[in-house]
Parts: C-alpha cells; sequence; structure tokens
C-alpha cells in the first residue's frame, strides 16, 4: 500500500473535516491518517462529547484511516483495550469505500454515532 491519493484526502478536507498529515514510513500505521469532525462543521455528534484534535475542538470521535495491504480500514475506538459501544474497525477493498465510511458516519444515518457512549 501507498500514501493515500489527494483527490481522496480532498473529498474529506471538502467536508469540512479535519485531515492530519500521513503517519512516515515505518509507523505501525504507515501512511495513515487521522480524520475529525470540528465542532463547527454540521453533522453527527455526540452529546457531551468535547475533546481536541490537533488543537481541533470536536464533538464527535476522530478516526483513523490506513491500509492494511489488502485493502483500507477505517476504525473508530474510543474503549481499549477491545472495542466498545460504538467503536468499529471496517475493512474496505478500495479507498472509495473507506472514504465513503468516514462520510457516512459523521454525516449519514446518526445512529452509528448515537451507539457511542
Amino acid at each position: 500500500m501507498s500514501m493515500i491519493e489527494e483527490n481522496y484526502l480532498q473529498q474529506l478536507r471538502s467536508a469540512n473535516l479535519y485531515v492530519s498529515a500521513p503517519y512516515p514510513p515505518g509507523h505501525v500505521l504507515e501512511y495513515g491518517i487521522r480524520i475529525a469532525k470540528p465542532k463547527s462543521t454540521p453533522g453527527n455528534s455526540v452529546p457531551h462529547f468535547d475533546s481536541l484534535c490537533a488543537g481541533i475542538q470536536t464533538d464527535a470521535p476522530a478516526v483513523l484511516l490506513y491500509p492494511d495491504g489488502e485493502g483500507w480500514i477505517v476504525l473508530n475506538q474510543e474503549h481499549v483495550p477491545v472495542l466498545g459501544p460504538g467503536d468499529f474497525e471496517n475493512k474496505w477493498a478500495t479507498l472509495q469505500e473507506a472514504v465513503d465510511d468516514i462520510l457516512a458516519f459523521y454525516f449519514g444515518d446518526p445512529e452509528r454515532m448515537e451507539r457511542i457512549k
């Protein structure tokens, strides 16, 4: 796998989402990125969720997008050490499917985010 192509990053940025720089080669999440929805961006949110991501106030969990050698992973994990209520790890064959999943999480059916406790 390689770095995420700019046209996919631009889809996320055009939705007013924060998109981090990619993790460097050799990192466990090599070429992966963190995506977050600023509080000022309309969309799905979690009541009383108040966090910072790269200095940006957010009202919803950040997700990770990274290659896994066979496709792309979209991960939201608020609970540790295992996935808890509302957490998910979705595997996608294509990067477009992964980007669509992220956009659906922040702007689609709010039921997905409502499961987060």
